[in-house]
């Protein structure tokens, strides 16, 4: 591995595990520590697995269960979870549960996907340290990162129903289940599209308004849920500056599914009749932004 990238990986290490000890500040078990310790663990039990079947995409099979056991860890170290507390877990269980399964139905027995597949042949017989690093490691980060906004808002909120502020909450958790549906309608409708097997490009439906709905969705649900956590700026658990700190975690998914995700697999896309005329139409990622 170069240089560059030993600098990179450890920057990153460094600053997951700032976000999981508010700053160095608390080092115990009670804070973050547990989910952090968890997610790296279950990576790489997912990297070992990956390398005895030879087929690095479970990754993927496995990223919406990882917010699952981390949301619920967090709750079982929380002293005094709210209403909030349980809202947030149960909106991730769902919403992880339903992305894993889903994607477990339809990869189950089939080959390698392409994106993994082209790194495989690109890093050659340096695949298994290069994956556990470049995938693993990294995936295992970036989950960690986005999904701590809402385990400290599980962990550290003082959610009232009485409190003013209740209605920004409210508003907040609306923009998550939006989300939610933009992902769950926009995979079905791809789901009944494949199915047809016209091998043509989707283009009805959420699709005629977002050529991506379920990222669209994912961005939505990760910005809602970290927006709930406005109560952590009338409690005295934890400064608020570090609540800020967080707002990299709805940044890091929107940056990594529009930068990263997105050009991926819009790649593999071109290859349909229309395509051009579809991106002209039909604006990447968020609704109504084409000119």
């Amino acid at each position: 591995m170069d240089k560059k990238r030993i600098v990179i990986y450890s920057l990153l290490f460094i600053a997951t595990l700032a976000i999981a000890t508010q700053g160095f500040t608390n080092l115990g078990l009670d804070g973050l520590l547990v989910p952090l310790i968890f997610t790296f663990v279950y990576f790489t039990v997912l990297f070992i697995i990956a390398t005895v079947i030879k087929n690095n995409s479970i990754v993927d099979i496995g990223w919406g269960i990882g917010f699952v056991v981390g949301s619920w860890l967090t709750l079982l170290v929380t002293e005094n979870p709210t209403v909030l507390s349980y809202a947030i877990v149960g909106f991730i269980s769902v919403w992880g549960l339903r992305l894993s399964l889903r994607l477990l139905k339809r990869n189950y027995g089939k080959p390698e996907d392409f994106r993994y597949a082209q790194w495989r042949k690109e890093w050659g017989d340096k695949v298994v340290v290069t994956a556990f690093f470049r995938v693993f490691v990294v995936q295992g980060i970036i989950n960690f990162i986005v999904g701590s906004a809402s385990y400290v808002v599980i962990k550290y909120n003082e959610f009232s129903f009485d409190a003013a502020h209740r209605y920004f909450v409210y508003a907040a958790f609306f923009i998550a289940l939006v989300g939610l549906f933009f992902e769950v309608v926009g995979d079905e409708q791809l789901r009944r599209h494949i199915n047809k097997k016209t091998r043509t490009l989707l283009q009805s439906g959420l699709w005629s308004i977002t050529r991506h709905p379920n990222y669209f969705g994912e961005i939505l649900i990760w910005i809602g849920l970290y927006a709930s956590g406005i109560t952590l700026f009338f409690t005295d658990s934890i400064n608020p500056y570090y609540y800020l700190l967080l707002i990299i975690s709805p940044i890091l998914m929107s940056t990594v599914l529009i930068k990263i995700s997105t050009p991926l697999l819009e790649k593999n896309m071109e290859k349909y009749d229309g395509w051009e005329e579809y991106t002209k139409r039909v604006p990447m990622i968020f609704p109504f932004t084409n000119k």
